[in-house]
């Protein structure tokens, strides 16, 4: 069986507060995009787990690994199974690639198994492997709380902008590390709660762009590598001369891509081409890649 396993973009991620477990609140506007990784799963001759392919290197410390381990244990079925991860989303970026993954797998193990459990059952078993995960397991844009557990799926997607122009440095980013020198201020403990009412009128207020709230991160992830913070600067900038809200242009996640959503493919197109003009050099060099994606069916 072979299956697409998507990127995500926060649309917009505010911190709540901290937990006494280290974790943190938040509210965010998760959306899926169709720049996805690939992973074909099969069954094996054995009850052993087997990875191939990409990161398979990390052994007990891969996520597509972890998920395995985790169903197995959880459904305590007695087969095996084969699992080849071929990597097409950044690492370190923001994009939930690595989270993806492990909701792919357990998605993936629980057909190949035929376990039949809900996506309830299964977004149970994803939450103790990352904090992302369950959002995956929930094959939709949602609005997600709590650590990121709480969902409520997006019914129609046709509010939010269909197509993303992102960058992606080769900034490789530890997502506990941006947590850790987060600094939770009087301004985000404050922040009242969105409500669902007002979550509803944010998606029924259909604009070209999204300009809602903004990514609490971004400031610490800007201080501690300043190469992001040109780049989101000059997006930022060519986005004004073509007159797009610089506020649509922001980071996703704890870093490093940055991305601006947009109404059309056309205009995504248009403004990808300006960044790829702009960054030619760094392109040439390998230093960043820059893609148009649109929101995942």
């Amino acid at each position: 069986m072979i299956f697409h396993s998507p990127a995500k973009l926060n649309l917009y991620l505010h911190i709540k507060q901290k937990y006494q477990n280290g974790f943190h609140e938040i509210d965010s506007l998760f959306v899926r995009i169709n720049l996805y990784d690939i992973i074909t799963i099969a069954d094996s001759s054995g009850p052993n787990i087997i990875r191939n392919g990409d990161l398979s290197y990390l052994r007990k410390d891969d996520l597509c690994y972890k998920a395995a381990v985790a169903l197995k244990q959880k459904s305590d079925c007695n087969l095996g199974c084969r699992v080849t991860l071929r990597k097409r989303i950044p690492i370190g970026a923001g994009l939930g690639g690595g989270s993806s993954n492990a909701a792919t797998v357990l998605m993936g193990l629980n057909k190949l198994w035929n376990l039949r459990y809900t996506k309830e059952e299964l977004k149970l078993v994803a939450k103790d492997i990352g904090a992302d995960v369950p959002f995956f397991i929930e094959e939709a844009n949602c609005f997600g709380t709590g650590i990121g557990e709480n969902l409520i799926a997006i019914s129609n997607s046709a509010v939010l902008p269909k197509y993303y122009v992102t960058l992606s440095p080769s900034i490789k980013i530890s997502t506990a590390l941006i947590f850790k020198q987060f600094q939770l201020t009087k301004k985000h403990s404050t922040r009242p709660n969105i409500s669902e009412k007002e979550k509803a009128e944010i998606l029924s207020s259909k604009k070209p762009f999204f300009t809602f709230g903004c990514n609490d991160l971004e400031s610490t992830v800007v201080s501690l590598f300043p190469e992001i913070s040109r780049y989101l600067q000059s997006m930022r900038n060519i986005a004004g001369k073509l007159g797009i809200p610089v506020e649509s242009c922001r980071m996703s996640g704890s870093g490093s891509t940055i991305f601006c959503g947009l109404p059309t493919e056309e205009s995504a197109l248009n403004f990808k081409n300006t960044l790829c003009d702009n960054f030619k050099k760094h392109l040439s060099e390998k230093k960043l890649l820059i893609h148009v994606a649109e929101l995942f069916n």
